[in-house]
């Protein structure tokens, strides 16, 4: 009984998965067999043809159902996956020494995430300008009008983020569903009518179409097959989101089968048509009924939105993610779900999205001239995703050298083919992609080292938590006010170097005042996604009525106040939150006069610091309870 409600309960978090983890390898058909016409070399027989759908079979086939889903998805934490899931796995284990293979797991998984946030900057213009130009099938002259059209579908898409997706994701699934069969329906048709394009799921006919092209032309290729592939890294960082089997059951269930068959419904459509005196060529929508094209562009956009979505969704969470890692500021995090933990919303995030994105559409006014950009943040993200994986597993979790070698054999040589050939389309792209990604890194890094130097710097002007409580002991004319107090730790200090927080120790100097009780509050982010309830909080007493509490929370959680709330009541330290009087401290930078490399990270770290959310506002302080004091520091 309960394996079968088990299996249903996968059944449905499999059906839930298709709305959300496939939305953006769903909609690749649309654009990946028409870039693919475009390489050179390619001519009007049959082989070509038979070699480009045999390509995409095999690498949906390896890339997707081998190394993914059965290999990649094997390192979660605690069933959270993505790159972050990754490094947190290396913080976590003791079996890592190496200073250097430690810093270079850090290395992969910044690159990782700043190629995704570059990602989700394209996906949005590439799936919903791909859509709406499918409308040219109908209206010919109708070009003009996809720019505008999809600025304004953007818009609106970034506009109702702060409500979040809940109402939304109800529909994903079943448009999803909708979309999935009508592409596997259209593609039947074709098939039925040119039966021998089965032929093209033999792997031969990938290897007959590389012996007749060039290196140059083999590269250029796979360049536009990558586009096939897109959306695999979305099936692994939403893992968390549904499990493991559920993805891979949803994956096998609907959309493999859905998208073989639009590929081979459109080659075979390909081989009893002329294409080769046409550039702009879109089997996708050639293979749609003309009385049902218009329904199936608003289907395609509305599959394009739901890609978009996912993407958006994801980059909220993995920003949330960096923010507890400590490598972006304290943004302002609003929680859109009761329920759903990982349902958040960054307006800063969103913002700096909305802006990228409408950029893109406006520059490049077309999905042919984004497909060259996307695919290298696909490429470089897949292909450290496998260094990285390759990492754990032999670090970690101690493979074999054959076991690695296996995973290797089949994910490297792939990974690598389609990094190089997109390393080609990169002036076509004029470098976007490591243009964004670069920027994205620079900050990352700056605020990450511009922490750590102003840490060194306040440590050496506070005073350690040990001499302050030997300052109590020699303080005797220390009025001792009856009101609890809690003064927040906001810098990460290093765990053996415990400090007073510059509020506690102001407000002592300046009132000759200590509230009792006097409690220490620091948030610290563990290495996994998530902290149970009894894990969550470590006091210490101090003596004279002062304690120190750690409270942990898992970078996949938002700090809250209310453990520590709930810890003191339990403890008679407060009868109720109202009786709190709140303290915390604002570093004010001021940089040296001068240049020097340390601008570098030092500029970008202070615009960065300025926008480091007050803590009263993270956890929703009352103001009238709250005191913030002003710390100058010299930077």
């Amino acid at each position: 009984m309960q394996q079968q409600k088990q299996k249903s309960e996968n059944l449905g978090l499999a059906l839930a998965a298709i709305g959300i983890v496939f939305g953006d390898i769903g909609t690749s058909p649309i654009y990946a067999i028409s870039e693919t016409l475009k390489s050179p070399g390619l001519t009007n027989r049959a082989d070509s043809v038979f070699g480009i759908i045999s390509f995409i079979f095999w690498s949906l086939t390896l890339v997707i159902g081998v190394k993914y889903l059965f290999f990649i998805t094997r390192a979660n934490n605690q069933g959270e996956g993505g790159i972050f899931a990754i490094l947190s796995l290396f913080q976590a284990s003791d079996k890592l020494k190496s200073r250097k293979a430690i810093i270079l797991a850090t290395a992969l998984g910044i690159m990782s995430a700043a190629l995704l946030f570059a990602d989700s900057l394209i996906t949005p213009a590439l799936s919903i300008m791909s859509a709406i130009e499918g409308i040219n099938g109908i209206y010919p002259n109708a070009a003009q009008w996809v720019v505008p059209v999809s600025s304004l579908i953007i818009l609106v898409l970034y506009a109702i983020q702060s409500h979040g997706t809940k109402t939304l994701s109800r529909l994903f699934s079943p448009v999803m569903i909708c979309w999935f069969t009508a592409i596997a329906a259209f593609g039947t048709l074709q098939i039925i009518d040119s039966p021998q394009i089965l032929f093209a799921l033999s792997p031969v006919y990938a290897w007959k179409l590389i012996s007749i092209l060039s290196l140059t032309q083999i590269l250029t290729l796979l360049g536009s097959i990558l586009l096939a592939v897109t959306g695999a890294e979305a099936i692994y960082a939403d893992m968390g989101h549904f499990g493991r089997k559920p993805i891979m059951l949803g994956w096998w269930l609907i959309p493999a089968h859905s998208l073989l068959l639009s590929y081979l419904g459109q080659g075979a459509w390909l081989l009893t048509h002329d294409y080769s005196t046409s550039s702009s060529v879109t089997p996708f929508f050639e293979i749609v009924p003309h009385a049902l094209i218009a329904p199936m562009v608003i289907l395609a956009t509305l599959a394009g939105v739901i890609a978009s979505q996912a993407t958006i969704s994801g980059m909220f969470s993995l920003a949330g993610q960096a923010i507890q890692l400590g490598y972006l500021p304290r943004f302002k995090i609003l929680q859109t779900s009761e329920t759903e933990k990982g349902q958040i919303y960054i307006s800063k995030i969103n913002l700096l999205l909305l802006i990228g994105c409408l950029s893109l559409v406006l520059i490049f006014k077309s999905s042919s001239g984004l497909a060259s950009a996307y695919g290298f943040a696909v490429s470089a993200t897949m292909l450290l995703t496998t260094l990285a994986f390759s990492m754990v597993v032999y670090f970690i979790w101690e493979w074999s050298w054959w076991r690695l070698f296996v995973f290797c054999a089949i994910a490297l040589p792939l990974d690598c083919l389609f990094f190089s050939a997109t390393l080609m389309k990169l002036p076509a792209s004029h470098y976007l992609t490591p243009l964004i990604a670069s920027c994205i890194i620079w900050l990352l890094v700056s605020w990450r080292i511009g922490n750590n130097k102003l840490v060194e710097k306040v440590q050496r002007i506070d005073m350690p938590l040990e001499f302050f409580i030997e300052l109590l002991d020699q303080r005797q004319d220390l009025y001792k006010q009856d009101k609890p107090a809690i003064f927040f730790q906001n810098l990460p200090f290093p765990p053996e170097a415990q400090m007073t927080p510059f509020s506690l120790l102001r407000q002592v100097q300046i009132t000759s005042m200590l509230y009792q009780p006097t409690v220490i509050v620091e948030y610290l982010t563990a290495p996994s996604p998530r902290i149970q309830k009894e894990d969550r909080i470590r006091a210490y007493d101090l003596s004279h009525n002062v304690y120190l509490v750690h409270v942990y929370h898992g970078y996949y959680e938002q700090i809250s106040n209310e453990p520590v709330i709930n810890f003191g009541m339990e403890h008679g330290w407060w009868e109720n939150s109202t009786d709190i009087i709140y303290f915390s401290a604002k570093e004010d930078l001021s940089i040296k006069n001068g240049l020097n490399l340390s601008l570098i990270y030092k500029w970008p770290f202070s615009w960065l610091h300025g926008m480091d959310e007050n803590i009263s506002r993270t956890l929703k302080l009352p103001a009238i309870q709250f005191v913030e004091l002003t710390m100058p520091v010299d930077f």
